[in-house]
């Protein structure tokens, strides 16, 4: 930034006006800063608009950064002037608006550059929530994430969206695979399998496999990680197969059926019988 840019800092009285009489007077205590941020130009630039809002945006953190001790200023960021000279016997054609670089200036604006929208779960009952159907299946869960019974929550937002979790299909499963992901630092290892099992009671047979098996790609991503590594390729066989064989040994001991564990792995029926036997 420094080499692209010169600022200039001035530190400023504000000027409040009185209520009571109208005068403007100004207090020692409220001060603001105004960069006045320069570019030279010798050609018309067209992405200038976008870089000096870069600029700005650089000027606020590195304010932020140097003032964030101090809890008289640290909360407010600071005024910044853009200003481009331009040198050139042609004339300037450059959009002179960060806004004008979108296809529709007047909605980019309003949207970009007015209050973000807000989406406060914690005002919003149940009900209201459920009434989203699809969407409001993430914005359940946002809601309840910090629930201590991560299972139940589970169990509870599969009966109230029941009906959504054909259009989920629909969708490749988007919501409960993120969700099964977001959810994953609350569900303890021993709890995995029964998770699994609260998920696919409320799936039809044909939808069980594909979604089971992203519950167990942490866990035969850990046994990758934790593999043999005997040459690249085949240490990351022998790693895959490992997560695999913990993954069915830990739902085996959950009491989890065989079948339900060959589609969840992979492995077939008689490599889990092995393991049920050697356990």
């Amino acid at each position: 930034m420094q080499k692209r840019l010169s600022d200039v800092v001035y530190s400023v009285s504000l000027k409040k006006n009185n209520i009571k009489d109208g005068t403007t007077e100004s207090t020692n205590n409220d001060k603001a800063y105004v960069y006045v941020l320069i570019e030279h130009q010798s050609s018309s630039d067209y992405w200038i608009a976008f870089r000096l809002w870069q600029y700005m945006l650089l000027l606020c953190e590195r304010h932020k950064v140097v003032n964030k001790k101090n809890e008289q200023e640290r909360g407010k960021l600071p005024l910044i002037c853009p200003i481009v000279v331009y040198a050139n016997d042609k004339p300037y054609n450059a959009p002179r608006s960060f806004w004008d670089l979108f296809e529709d200036s007047k909605t980019a604006k309003e949207m970009m550059g007015d209050e973000y929208l807000l989406v406060d779960l914690q005002k919003q009952s149940d009900d209201e929530i459920e009434k989203k159907k699809h969407l409001g299946m993430m914005e359940y869960m946002l809601k309840h994430i910090k629930a201590r019974d991560i299972l139940n929550l589970w169990q509870s937002l599969l009966e109230k969206f029941e009906s959504s979790i054909e259009i989920d299909k629909e969708n490749g499963f988007i919501y409960i695979k993120w969700l099964l992901w977001y959810s994953d630092a609350k569900v303890s290892e021993d709890k995995q399998v029964e998770l699994a099992k609260i998920i696919a009671k409320h799936l039809k047979k044909e939808d069980q496999e594909g979604l089971m098996r992203t519950i167990a790609d942490k866990y035969i991503d850990e046994g990758i990680a934790q593999g043999m590594q005997i040459g690249r390729n085949e240490g990351m066989q022998i790693g895959r197969n490992e997560g695999k064989y913990e993954v069915a040994k830990n739902m085996l001991n959950a009491g989890a059926d065989i079948s339900f564990i060959s589609k969840v792995t992979g492995l077939s029926i008689s490599e889990i019988n092995k393991l049920s036997g050697s356990q």
